[in-house]
């Protein structure tokens, strides 16, 4: 069966899962299937179900402590070079972010319709209303939590994209449309963004970008975050300390913000891999994953159980 992250509000990268293995790999989707299929996402973690064979193919590691692997995981391919080192297998296991091969499945490329786009992380539009924020600066807001072939058009239908969601960048690259990687709020980890910016031969430079907030936060959490940002000034917390809230945001600090991320076009270089390393990375990708179809274990009495949706659903 397949294992992702489902969130209810939607996000694109987890929901690429369904949308993605139902056109590519049905039946590894199986509900009734006793492999467990760990695909697109930073799901690579400690707590994953130890009993049923672990079938990886792309998956990241990152937010959590990484599992410690043994005969109930099947290794065809992780996200990138940080996540094969982190988990100790071979190094050749390090192939790229299986999302690439959603070229092999997209619908016909529309027209280019938006100059400058930008898609904020799932997490970030409980901060502050983005759709609102970028009709002010000038930019096309494209919202994570829309249905994927919506979000897929709305990607290739940019000139450029500002990217604080990783997997709106990763599906940029595939369709080739230059993207800057905004680095903004706290759940921002950069850790699986160099896993992927390094398997497809990128050099990631984060444009950091302050965070807006629309909600004063409860005492009790400003006095907690400036703990945090205390050690964090200090060199001794995490990066992500740097960004947490203290207050609410004001209007002139809010339109320095938006000046900065509409500004990133003309004072930052955009990235975009090379063609060929692509092409070589979804060969293999394809090799990796007939071989994975070809060892999968399959429902028992070789049922078909493929019944749309019925995927599980794991919140992670």
């Amino acid at each position: 069966m397949l294992h992702y992250c489902h969130t209810e509000t939607g996000n694109f990268g987890d929901d690429l899962n369904p949308w993605l293995w139902e056109r590519l790999a049905p039946e590894l989707c199986d509900p009734a299937a006793p492999g467990l299929f760990v695909g697109i996402g930073t799901l690579l973690s400690h707590d994953l179900p130890r009993e049923p064979i672990k079938f990886v193919f792309g998956s990241g590691c990152g937010y959590k402590a990484p599992p410690r692997l043994d005969d109930r995981w099947k290794i065809y391919a992780v996200r990138g070079p940080l996540t094969a080192a982190r988990l100790g297998v071979d190094p050749t296991r390090a192939v790229t972010d299986p999302a690439l091969l959603v070229r092999r499945v997209a619908p016909p490329p529309p027209g280019k319709r938006h100059r400058v786009s930008f898609m904020p992380h799932h997490k970030s539009l409980d901060r502050a209303d983005w759709r609102d924020l970028c009709a002010r600066c000038g930019l096309h807001f494209i919202d994570p939590r829309e249905p994927v072939e919506g979000v897929l058009g709305a990607v290739r239908e940019s000139e450029l994209l500002l990217a604080e969601a990783m997997h709106g960048a990763v599906i940029a690259d595939a369709f080739r449309v230059p993207w800057i990687p905004v680095r903004m709020y706290s759940q921002f980890l950069e850790f699986k963004w160099l896993d992927w910016t390094r398997s497809v031969g990128v050099e990631c430079k984060f444009a950091d970008v302050p965070p807006i907030f629309d909600e004063e936060p409860p005492w009790q959490a400003r006095l907690r975050n400036a703990w945090k940002r205390g050690w964090y000034q200090c060199g001794l917390g995490k990066s992500k300390w740097g960004r947490l809230p203290l207050r609410r945001t004001g209007d002139q600090e809010r339109d320095r913000i938006l000046a900065v991320l509409a500004g990133l076009p003309a004072t930052r270089q955009p990235c975009l891999s090379q063609e060929a390393t692509l092409a070589r990375l979804e060969e293999q990708l394809l090799e990796r994953l007939g071989q994975l179809r070809a060892e999968w274990i399959p429902a028992p009495n070789g049922r078909s159980l493929w019944r749309g949706h019925s995927c599980q659903w794991v919140s992670t």
